[in-house]
């Protein structure tokens, strides 16, 4: 009997709690997302980060779960889901510690990149066993509306948690909050998750996986030494190694027998279409949300307490979105709801450009409300639409491209958005040293060097070097979210045309 065709069981009591016990590692991702774009500030103060090692900070961690969600998927498919998931929780949990700890951007930067490799432990596996364990479509849709409400309930928690601790401890106190209740997941999770794994054995894509890594941190590399205003010839030749291996991966996976990215998966409009929004609208947000603690606290003088609380409004919104998703599907049909949250979320952004130096937090807040109300649609459809496609002995896979897709266009948006800010912030300051002299040409690398710098300087100098950095810091983040809601509202007429027939 086909899959289609055989009556699928309801999920038990049990199930559900262990639904639970699932969603609480993924609100504490997002937790742990929200709590570092609060901590970079105080974090740049304290270890003087170069703009480039900045962004690494933030992107390691998700170019690293962008290029091993894959491979993880695949081992959790073979090996076991549960397993996989607990074993993400340990390295997760450790990793948290060994960054609290972190004596420099350079060891903080190693730590991120282990945290990253936990999450991609964790996220397939969880987005498997809900494929497992709920296999009637309309509990399973139910479920994975709960999932999608926990990353809005960490977005809520993250800010309040996030900014007490950085007032009352320091930015290293944010670290702190992921241990304990992987903890709990290592103690809980064999007692009420169930085991699953592939009845079919299929052999890991080393080439594939080892392609796929190094085409893609080669290409990232040469977009950041270019617009860092580097000697342009090795980001240049880094630039067309790395094309040149994302372009191998390619030819790779389309014929090898065991591709680590099923290939065949994207020749379907349907598929291909959402996929490609979906990383589009989170390239625009992680990009933008690495700028918005940064402007909250340097820009507007807030206590990172207080940046928390503003950015609880655009969470609030993100989970009414995601509630209002299955019904807005079931109304308007699939195409019609990814193209309205592409829609939505590029005004939100565009209202967010409203932004200046003086203008508060209005544009902000009210521009954020609107985009979350977008991205929760558009990300909850497009995960029905590919879990509920995918065979259930190969879930892991699924939700591993999935997630690789959502997590590479993010990172991608570190790098571009946040390289494209920082060009426009150097290029904003050029003629400014506030005093500095020539003896520091890296004075003003970022808004955090020249509040650092302004503590040493007089007082009318220290005021202008910092209306100067204020002005440039606020220009780049209107060019990096004017630009991405002009994508998004491209992308939300391209995506209806694209899927108008299906």
């Amino acid at each position: 009997m086909s899959e289609a065709a055989r009556v699928e069981p309801s999920a038990r009591p049990r199930d559900w709690v262990g639904l639970a016990l699932l969603v609480l590692p993924c609100t504490l991702i997002s937790v742990n997302s929200n709590l570092l774009n609060l901590a970079m500030p105080a974090l740049a103060a304290e270890l003087r980060p170069t703009a480039g090692e900045l962004l690494w900070i933030s992107d390691v961690y998700v170019f690293l779960v962008a290029g091993l969600l894959l491979p993880m998927g695949a081992l959790a498919d073979r090996f076991g889901r549960r397993r996989m998931l607990l074993i993400g929780a340990a390295v997760f949990g450790a990793a948290s510690v060994g960054a609290a700890f972190a004596p420099s951007p350079l060891a903080l930067i190693a730590w991120r990149g282990l945290i990253g490799v936990g999450a991609a432990m964790i996220a397939p596996s969880t987005i498997a066993l809900i494929r497992s364990m709920f296999r009637v479509p309309r509990q399973r849709a139910a479920a994975l509306g709960i999932w999608t409400a926990g990353f809005a309930v960490g977005g809520i928690l993250g800010p309040v948690i996030g900014g007490f601790l950085i007032a009352a401890v320091d930015w290293r106190a944010v670290f702190a909050v992921t241990p304990p209740a992987m903890v709990a997941l290592l103690v809980l999770g064999p007692l009420l998750l169930p085991e699953h794994r592939s009845t079919t054995s299929r052999r890991m894509d080393v080439m594939g996986v080892a392609l796929g890594i190094a085409g893609i941190l080669a290409t990232v590399y040469a977009i950041k030494q270019l617009a860092a205003a580097a000697e342009p010839a090795l980001p240049l030749l880094s630039g067309i190694g790395g094309v040149a291996l994302l372009i191998g991966f390619g030819l790779h996976i389309r014929r090898t027998a065991h591709p680590v990215l099923d290939a065949s998966l994207f020749q379907e409009r349907a598929f291909t279409v959402p996929q490609a929004g979906n990383a589009l609208a989170f390239a625009v947000l992680y990009g933008t949300q690495l700028l918005i603690g940064q402007y909250l606290q340097s820009v507007l003088g807030m206590t990172p307490l207080e940046a928390g609380l503003w950015t609880i409004p655009s969470a609030v919104a993100y989970a009414v979105g995601g509630l209002l998703a299955p019904r807005l599907d079931a109304r308007l049909g699939a195409p019609n709801v990814l193209a309205l949250g592409l829609a939505v979320s590029g005004a939100g952004f565009a209202i967010v450009g409203l932004v200046g130096t003086g203008s508060g937090v209005v544009p902000f807040v009210a521009g954020s409300i609107v985009y979350s109300l977008g991205l929760a649609p558009l990300y909850q459809v497009t995960t029905a639409l590919a879990m509920g496609t995918a065979p259930r002995d190969r879930a892991g896979t699924a939700g591993a491209t999935l997630e690789t897709t959502t997590n590479l266009g993010g990172a991608l948006g570190i790098a571009l958005f946040g390289s494209l800010a920082s060009a426009a912030y150097r290029l904003g300051t050029a003629d400014v040293d506030g005093g500095a002299g020539p003896g520091t040409p890296d004075g003003t690398q970022s808004i955090g060097d020249a509040a650092a710098l302004a503590a040493h300087l007089p007082p009318a100098q220290a005021e202008a070097l910092l209306e100067a950095a204020s002005a440039a810091f606020v220009d780049g983040f209107r060019l990096v979210v004017l630009s991405g809601a002009l994508l998004l509202l491209v992308a939300a007429g391209v995506t209806r045309r694209l899927l108008r027939n299906t």
